[in-house]
């Protein structure tokens, strides 16, 4: 057997940034010298996808998926469909991750997370302080089934900041806890579900670029006092994009009150909002409500496309009968669907 070993500290470390992943992984477990100078010090191009309730992971590689692994006792394997080792204490699970996090130098591009049992309070308590002292960023945090107790305590206690936070879970058990803020960063997307418990001091707390709440229980004159806040220059400043659907149905007057917002024509105003690099929306006439730096809040009212074309007799139509209801003092125009593009 060659010995690699017993090379100098450099070349070692020049024939390890040739290895793939799971090979660098599997050679620093055999000592604590192959883990020490096994460490890559390039970073890896793969992304790696961590599931902390199944306790396996998988690398994405040029969009697509690479290689799967699995927790069995004390280290990761690579997976051929058997189940993980949930039965392992949790310390030794995130030992092992830390480990392979500090081996191979890997983007951490998601974390996904299951919080309800078998997972108990002091497992997710013990998850949470070690994210929180993780070196490696996190892209994005997926909760995709959740107890009231357990989400709380995560939004609770979770301090590192990600660019995402997506919450598929519908049916959160809310006990009527309060919210109060959001207490980590979200730098690009807030995205739930259904989501009660949100609140107007929550949402003012939020500096993410986009926020999509598929059934969320707020007033015209929350939304109201969310919008003038932006207007001010107050709170989130770094908004390009909301997507809310209300529990019911409020009236649109109400929510740009005192905005001195403007109904434009959709024959004559067309713009476009970019969100990213690649997505781009046209928005043809819609509410328009400036800020004093000149960016402009777009509520569209005409519905939102994807190319750029002119406005149909269907968008004049809707337009007329809008700017009646707009005109006058005892009409209301009721909507539980708001889209608002920051231009």
């Amino acid at each position: 057997m060659f010995p690699l070993l017993q090379l100098p500290y450099l070349c070692i470390q020049n024939v390890a940034d040739q290895w793939k992943t799971v090979e660098l992984y599997e050679f620093s477990l055999l000592s604590k010298r192959a883990k020490m100078v096994s460490k890559r010090t390039k970073v890896d191009d793969s992304g790696m996808h961590f599931d902390f309730y199944s306790r396996r992971m998988h690398f994405i590689k040029d969009g697509d998926f690479h290689r799967h692994m699995r927790f069995e006792q004390n280290r990761f394997v690579v997976d051929r469909g058997e189940p993980s080792s949930l039965d392992t204490d949790i310390s030794v699970f995130l030992q092992a991750t830390q480990h392979f996090l500090d081996v191979t130098n890997c983007r951490l591009d998601e974390v996904d997370f299951k919080l309800k049992p078998p997972l108990t309070v002091d497992q997710l308590i013990m998850t949470i302080v070690w994210l929180n002292g993780l070196k490696t960023e996190i892209k994005e945090v997926l909760i995709s089934r959740a107890t009231w107790q357990m989400f709380e305590i995560f939004m609770n206690r979770f301090r590192k900041p990600v660019d995402t936070l997506m919450v598929l879970e519908s049916d959160i058990d809310w006990d009527g806890t309060i919210l109060k803020r959001l207490k980590f960063e979200i730098k690009d997307w807030f995205s739930f579900q259904r989501c009660l418990w949100l609140n107007i001091e929550f949402l003012l707390s939020m500096n993410t670029k986009k926020i999509s709440v598929d059934e969320i229980d707020i007033s015209a004159q929350d939304l109201n006092m969310f919008l003038r806040s932006w207007q001010e220059g107050k709170t989130n400043q770094n908004l390009n994009m909301v997507d809310f659907v209300t529990c019911s149905e409020i009236d649109v007057k109400e929510v740009v009150k005192g905005c001195g917002g403007e109904l434009m024509d959709p024959r004559t105003t067309k713009v476009m909002s970019r969100y990213g690099e690649t997505e781009e929306t046209w928005i043809r006439g819609g509410i328009h409500i400036r800020r004093n730096d000149g960016r402009v809040a777009v509520i569209p009212t005409n519905g939102s496309h994807w190319v750029d074309e002119d406005a149909d007799d269907d968008d004049v139509e809707e337009y007329l009968k809008h700017l009646e209801i707009w005109n006058s003092e005892d009409s209301v125009w009721m909507e539980k669907v708001f889209f608002i593009y920051i231009i």
